[in-house]
């Protein structure tokens, strides 16, 4: 399947059509998944068919409730872990500016 070409609302029923085939894999009910994500069923439904969006917390819920939390492992695999006792350093740059701003003359704001 290629997102790219798809529109938002595409992709969220896409995600929402197989959050629900994996349910239906794991055999839960949906009243299990409200009962174990705390998600009501109003937002599960509107969610499986592409009518809204769930916040990622929601969304991580739903993932535990139907015993696929290790998926997000795949989105993002394990990197280099993190220790502060030996710290690594990194090629990514700490952060990331933008250099047309810098290149604008400043204002005061009392200019005419």
């Amino acid at each position: 399947m290629n997102y790219s070409l798809m529109s938002e609302n595409e992709i969220l029923l896409e995600i929402g059509s197989q959050i629900e085939k994996l349910r239906l894999e794991n055999r839960i009910k949906e009243s299990d998944i409200e009962r174990l994500s705390g998600v009501s069923r109003k937002t599960y439904y509107n969610f499986k068919n592409g009518k809204s969006g769930l916040s990622l917390r929601n969304f991580i819920r739903i993932l535990k409730a139907i015993n696929e939390l290790d998926r997000l492992q795949r989105l993002f695999p394990e990197t280099d872990s993190y220790s502060p006792a030996h710290p690594q350093k990194s090629d990514l740059p700490r952060r990331v500016r933008d250099n047309e701003a810098s290149k604008r003359d400043f204002l005061w704001g009392d200019e005419e």
